[in-house]
């Protein structure tokens, strides 16, 4: 549905201003961390929206852009233009991924697994185009403990979610899901000052 996509696009920036600024800080730590331990000249980024996260990047490195919802796009060209940035944008989802297997550095996915069809195939394909030694940059909001009354608040508001929040699902065990492919992950869960999607998980995936 174009016009979702679309209203998505234009709400997004001012729907996610707040949340930015609840992890600006903790974004701004993973990066650097990102950066200096796996020195990255390719990143991809899964379902990158406007670009925030363009601004974590350095200058020249190649950057790929998978973002399936095409109105998020002159907003990507033109922060990449903006930070000096070589932009590629790619067709596709993130269940499919249209590189070949060890091409990337550095795979980053903010608030990305909420809304992906398919997870762990998401997951599975960010494995298979990180090179050995490459690392996948994760902040995901998650679900809440199974029988905790926010858990149960999640599981109701999962639908209104997934029609008005592009595919959100608040009710998504993220972290499980990266353990459960990623052998080594160091992961930090917090909690921010949000209904519904308080409970997050930020943190580093590395391929060996």
């Amino acid at each position: 549905m174009a016009w979702r996509k679309r209203l998505f696009a234009h709400l997004y920036p001012g729907l996610s201003a707040r949340h930015e600024a609840l992890v600006a800080e903790r974004k701004r730590v993973l990066f650097r961390e990102a950066l200096r331990r796996v020195r990255p000249e390719k990143v991809l980024e899964i379902g990158p929206g406007p670009g925030t996260n363009l601004a974590h990047l350095p200058e020249g490195v190649a950057y790929l852009a998978l973002e399936p919802n095409p109105f998020f796009h002159p907003h990507l060209r033109e922060e990449a233009r903006k930070r000096g940035l070589a932009l590629t944008l790619l067709p596709g989802r993130a269940e499919a991924i249209p590189l070949p297997g060890g091409s990337v550095d550095l795979a980053v996915g903010t608030l990305v697994l909420c809304s992906v069809a398919n997870p762990e195939k998401a997951i599975e394909e960010v494995h298979r185009v990180l090179r050995p030694g490459g690392a996948y940059l994760f902040l995901e909001h998650v679900a809440a403990p199974k029988g905790a009354p926010l858990r149960l608040l999640q599981e109701a508001a999962t639908p209104f979610f997934v029609f008005f929040g592009d595919g959100c699902h608040p009710n998504r065990e993220a972290l499980a899901l990266i353990q459960a492919r990623f052998p080594r992950v160091e992961a930090e869960a917090f909690s921010l000052p949000l209904p519904v999607v308080a409970p997050h998980v930020a943190g580093l995936a590395f391929k060996e």
